[in-house]
């Protein structure tokens, strides 16, 4: 951060510094800091756009987002977007700067490498030297899906108690109601059993999307994988006795099942 500090680099790139941090936060769910507004992001808008009384660097310490005391994964969460393309869209630019940060990195097991690419650009993600595991994936789009699927994997791996692991399943749920509120539609999917789904009834709302996006009899497999993936989830979210491998699986159930939506709204092409 002292580097990105001394040599003026724009950890935003080229998007305001709120549009930024929305890729990775909820700012209309953080408070602002000002009393006379109401959520960090006009908070931000405030106080670095409209009269840029705030140092640059003011986000490293702003205790709403937490970066100097975060986990490391959630810590190079931040400095990956930073790499991105919408946010860096010279790849010679984004891999300048990679290079520099994984100078500092590497003392501490870590290094940015290129995981992907968009249009021959990177996406960066990170890993610990020495391991192929991908820690990034290129987010769908819906910006709280995105947000919550990525909160499951890191939870996952911070996990160690078996509170830890039941926190995993809670946050699938979430993700996947999310996801639910932002593909069903009522008048388009109806409901499988003729219950009509409540708001936060992902099961029957991602069932209806899915019977209908995945219907005929060529769909046949894909229908039954989403199913089966949905009921999964479901389960082991109520686990009470959980561990790593139930975590792990519930994770990827949800994972999947945003993977598929993605797919069909043709957000992943």
């Amino acid at each position: 951060m002292d580097y990105l500090t001394v040599s003026e680099v724009s950890w935003s790139g080229r998007l305001s510094e709120p549009d930024f941090l929305a890729r990775l936060y909820d700012l209309n769910e953080l408070p602002s800091f000002d009393p006379r507004l109401k959520t960090a992001r006009s908070d931000i808008r405030q106080h670095r756009i409209n009269f840029l009384d705030w140092e640059h660097d003011w986000v490293f310490t702003d205790s709403r987002f937490a970066i100097l005391w975060t986990s490391d994964e959630k810590f190079l969460r931040f400095f990956c977007e930073s790499l991105h393309p919408i946010v860096r869209p010279d790849p010679s630019d984004a891999g300048a700067i990679a290079t520099k940060l994984n100078e500092y990195l590497v003392r501490d097991g870590w290094e940015l490498f290129e995981e992907s690419e968009i249009s021959g650009r990177p996406v960066f993600g990170a890993r610990p030297i020495g391991h192929r595991a991908l820690i990034f994936d290129e987010p769908t789009g819906w910006e709280k899906v995105d947000r919550q699927i990525q909160e499951v994997r890191l939870s996952l791996l911070e996990a160690t108690t078996e509170e830890h692991f039941q926190t995993v399943g809670l946050l699938c749920r979430e993700a996947m109601i999310s996801l639910a509120q932002a593909v069903y539609d009522p008048s388009v999917h109806p409901s499988v059993d003729g219950i009509q789904p409540s708001p936060t009834d992902a099961t029957r709302m991602l069932q209806a999307y899915f019977a209908k996006q995945l219907s005929g009899s060529a769909n046949e497999e894909s229908r039954a994988h989403t199913k089966a993936a949905i009921k999964l989830a479901a389960a082991l979210q109520h686990k009470r006795t959980a561990d790593y491998q139930a975590a792990a699986l519930c994770a990827e159930a949800c994972a999947s099942i945003v993977n598929i939506a993605s797919i069909l709204s043709g957000r992943r092409m």
